[in-house]
């Protein structure tokens, strides 16, 4: 019999808090700055560590984290700036700092290897922080990794101009209810209570900024020149019908990851893990237990 679990809402009550320690601005008298991360558990087994992308939370994992914990232990955290972690004033969102923060985060819940899973921007980091801390992980599986492109909102583009520290302050739920639905392929999923949902841990000063750095210092290109190197296997999902990270894009990623494991889900959009998430979560599975069959 398959347990129930709560539904998962943005709160800073539904979940439990760590505290990593940030390295600080360089300076000799800078004191390393203390920062709150909130995370979600769920389930029992091998653990599998949940990384959201920029602008998310655990909210994200709504639909998926619950048939994953059938399985595994299953933790999300919630990145600083993201959700009900804090805003760090000391953190550039760079690739290396996130990986690092990925990797404390491990620490200090005594997780000392571990099966990941990361989305669109997360996913580029989760791989990037397997690259970089081998040793830490497990299996590795990346749903369409990939950062911003042309196919995205250009209010969303704006933020990584010279000019973004203006446009931050200009996205509003409207623009919210306007633009998430491009997430998926079927947009009728984004209910008003996605949108509220999704705006109520960005409608702030301290949040857009940390989305604007996060988006700003996202530098793809270094993650997978390192990525690359690692030469690692990763288990890459894709949503073929993906508005905004199209299929040509898994086709560039064949050629840079050949060693990678690579899968398609019809009928399925950008954030696929909220409109298939039986399905991933059946692949997810199989992928861990049995690898050699999905080559």
């Amino acid at each position: 019999m398959k347990k129930e679990y709560k539904p998962i809402v943005n709160s800073d009550l539904i979940g439990d808090y760590i505290t990593i320690e940030l390295p600080g601005f360089p300076g000799a008298h800078q004191k390393p700055e203390q920062c709150r991360i909130h995370y979600l558990t769920m389930g029992s087994g091998e653990p599998l560590l949940l990384v959201h992308s920029v602008g998310q939370s655990v909210y994200t994992w709504r639909e998926l984290m619950p048939k994953l914990a059938d399985s595994y232990c299953v933790v999300a955290i919630e990145l600083p700036g993201a959700g009900y972690s804090d805003r760090p004033y000391s953190l550039n969102y760079s690739m290396d700092e996130i990986a690092d923060v990925i990797v404390k985060c491990l620490d200090a819940l005594g997780v000392k290897k571990t099966h990941a899973l990361g989305v669109t921007m997360g996913a580029v980091y989760t791989m990037y922080a397997a690259a970089k801390y081998p040793d830490r992980f497990m299996k590795v599986v990346a749903l369409t990794p990939g950062g911003i492109t042309e196919k995205m909102p250009k209010k969303i583009r704006r933020l990584e101009k010279p000019l973004g520290a203006f446009y931050r302050e200009l996205y509003s739920k409207k623009d919210f209810k306007k633009y998430l639905p491009l997430f998926y392929y079927d947009g009728t999923i984004c209910t008003d209570e996605v949108v509220d949902q999704y705006f109520k841990t960005c409608d702030d000063h301290a949040s857009r900024q940390a989305i604007m750095y996060a988006i700003r210092n996202f530098d793809e290109e270094y993650a997978l020149e390192a990525i690359k190197k690692a030469n690692r296997e990763y288990f890459i999902i894709w949503g073929e019908e993906d508005r905004l990270q199209p299929m040509e894009r898994l086709f560039e990623l064949r050629k840079l990851l050949p060693n990678s494991v690579y899968h398609g889900i019809r009928n399925t959009g950008h954030w696929m893990h909220e409109e298939k998430a039986a399905q991933i979560a059946e692949a997810v599975d199989r992928y861990i237990r049995y690898e050699g069959d999905q080559k």
